[in-house]
């Protein structure tokens, strides 16, 4: 008997050591992970534009949540900064001598590493994420077909593009799917992916015009008609959107200058109609065409900037390092609202914020 009690103390003893083990194994597996970084702290709050993420400005290290971007969001900051690619490579070891290539790509500024990490996993983990030290960027670029048809081209299916960029995905989409059914290895199905490329972004290189006979396919006409979701409005915004202060000499003043705030999104002109309808949805501003082919939506009225564009980012937050440009000028929007730019003081306050804002921010001042 006393045997019998002993083997069963004992076995006793190894399970509660090993339900502990698996306890604290659990533990260390942990949805958070913790990064380097130089934009802003994010935790989970279940609101707002990442079911996940309410920006908390800081300047040292941040914990992230691991979660999925809003699609809407990502879709905006696509029609900003992505890209669709089709490369027609030269290649004598090929049968028809050219080797095809098909990616989606989006570059980030060195600084918004964290968030491409985070559009990868919204993407399914799918893709690599590459450095380029020619422009201290960061790209996130898919070119596996499978990885194109089963997470890339759902998704702009499902949370559609609104600039122009609509049409060049629906050409990259016909590309795709030519090389899928491995019809880019006959002449036939190469002279029409080239025919399609003719028409899709910047169009066809010199070497490719010269070598085939190209028919270009016809770039269909897309006009946006309303801002989809707010969601892809604040991703655009992260992408294209510019906060930034003007100090100007004012005789008027009492300094001798005058401080103005700007908030402003640049487009090509082919999508004035796109800055039309954010100019409807935030209910203010004004378009603005530059010489050329550029196009801008201004904001600069401390009442709207107050009642439409701060309150709209602080509902639908930015998420990558444009989010401390964000901070930084809503400080010296508290300073003026104070009338802190009518005194000394006050001004050397925004001159000092405004020297670290945009190309003026350092890892320094991060």
């Amino acid at each position: 008997m006393l045997y019998l009690l002993t083997i069963l103390f004992l076995f006793l003893v190894v399970v509660t050591y090993l339900g502990i083990k698996v306890e604290g194994l659990h533990h260390t597996k942990s949805n958070s992970i913790q990064v380097k970084s130089d934009s802003c702290n994010r935790v989970n709050t279940r609101v707002g534009l990442i079911s996940i993420h309410k920006p908390i400005f800081t300047r040292s290290l941040h914990t992230v949540e691991r979660s999925l971007v809003n699609p809407w969001f990502m879709t905006g900051l696509v029609d900003a900064e992505g890209c669709f690619v089709v490369q027609i490579v030269k290649d004598d070891s090929r049968n028809l001598g050219y080797f095809v290539l098909a990616s989606f790509e989006l570059a980030l500024n060195v600084k918004d590493r964290l968030l491409l990490n985070l559009l990868q996993e919204t993407m399914g983990n799918i893709g690599n994420i590459y450095y380029n030290p020619q422009d201290d960027t960061y790209k996130y670029k898919v070119s596996n077909i499978e990885g194109l048809i089963n997470f890339v081209l759902p998704h702009f299916e499902k949370y559609p593009l609104l600039t122009q960029k609509k049409v060049d995905f629906y050409l990259f989409v016909k590309i795709v799917q030519i090389i899928n059914k491995k019809e880019h290895l006959t002449l036939k199905g190469l002279q029409e992916i080239i025919n399609i490329k003719s028409s899709l972004n910047l169009g066809l290189s010199r070497k490719l015009l010269d070598n085939f006979k190209v028919v270009p396919v016809e770039r269909s006409k897309f006009n946006p008609i309303f801002i989809s979701d707010p969601a892809w409005l604040a991703g655009f915004c992260e992408g294209e959107s510019c906060f930034y202060i003007n100090i100007g000499k004012s005789p008027k003043s009492k300094t001798g200058w005058a401080v103005q705030l700007v908030f402003k999104i640049t487009q090509h002109s082919r999508d004035i109609q796109l800055l039309e309808l954010i100019k409807n949805f935030f209910g203010c501003g004004r378009i603005e065409k530059r010489a050329g082919f550029a196009a801008d939506f201004t904001v600069t009225s401390r009442s709207s900037l107050e009642s439409k564009i701060l309150t709209f980012f602080n509902k639908y937050p930015l998420l990558g390092s444009k989010l401390l440009n964000l901070k930084d000028f809503n400080e010296a929007f508290k300073i003026m609202e104070a009338k802190g730019h009518l005194t000394e003081e006050g001004l050397n306050k925004i001159r000092v914020i405004k020297a670290g804002m945009n190309t003026g921010r350092t890892d320094k001042n991060n």
